[in-house]
């Protein structure tokens, strides 16, 4: 390869970490910062009309494994003691139909809860949230860097680690909340979890430098990639045309 592009930043993770790799390949390698996503022009989700006081948005990506999280939220807002903020679900496509009536019947007797399953424009959804709650796919974290929301993230551990590593280690650089899931899923664990959510920093509250510059620095080493070959080019064509004469 002629360049290794990471789309992150080695203060929140080196991939590369523990692996002996040549000096030749480390000098290729270019960390970019994330990618950032901006919401699209479009008129504002429907439900967004049924949430008139601030709300914590949480996502599940698809839903085919969102069952746990949604759960574990769920019960904390069905306690005596209720989280600070409401709540709007999005349940996800993949969630098995089942599921997905089961906990549509468990929102409905909540005042303070509303659910979609699926809506194409996520990113306004998570626009007019005050805060998310999400299991923290590159796709949404990127999402709540961008649009600087603060955000608990309930990562996966099965079957990869991606999603832990990436949440633990921002956890750690102060941009987002992180709960592992422990297996006990108390809802006065969760209930704790959401009230600090609303005293966390926001992520532009975090100085890293470079954070949000993915798309300027692919832009950068595309353009140079460009100039190289166009170079490569013009030196083959003028050797074989002093081949020719």
């Amino acid at each position: 390869y002629d360049d290794i592009w990471i789309f992150g930043v080695k203060q929140i993770y080196n991939p590369l970490a523990g692996i002996d790799i040549p000096a030749n390949v480390k000098r290729k390698i270019t960390y970019t910062g994330y990618l950032p996503r901006s919401v699209s022009a479009v008129s504002d989700p429907a439900i967004l009309s049924e949430m008139t006081e601030p709300y914590v948005l949480v996502t599940v990506g698809g839903g085919g494994d969102g069952d746990v999280l949604t759960d574990w939220v769920l019960r904390a807002y069905e306690g005596n003691r209720q989280p600070p903020l409401h709540a709007l679900f999005v349940l996800g496509p993949f969630m098995p139909p089942e599921t997905r009536a089961s906990f549509r019947d468990r929102i409905q007797k909540l005042p303070r809860v509303r659910a979609v399953t699926f809506d194409s424009h996520l990113e306004s959804l998570m626009q007019e949230a005050s805060a998310v709650v999400a299991m923290g796919g590159y796709n949404t974290f990127c999402e709540v860097l961008s649009m600087n929301k603060r955000a608990l993230i309930i990562p996966r551990t099965v079957p990869r680690l991606e999603q832990y590593i990436r949440a633990t280690r921002a956890a750690d650089a102060g941009l987002i909340g992180a709960l592992i899931d422990d297996g006990e899923r108390e809802s006065d664990t969760m209930l704790t979890a959401l009230r600090h959510l609303a005293q966390q920093k926001k992520p532009s509250e975090v100085v890293i430098p470079g954070l949000l510059d993915g798309l300027t620095n692919l832009n950068r080493l595309v353009r140079l990639r460009f100039k190289e070959v166009d170079r490569r080019r013009t030196t083959l064509s003028a050797s074989r045309r002093a081949v020719s004469d």
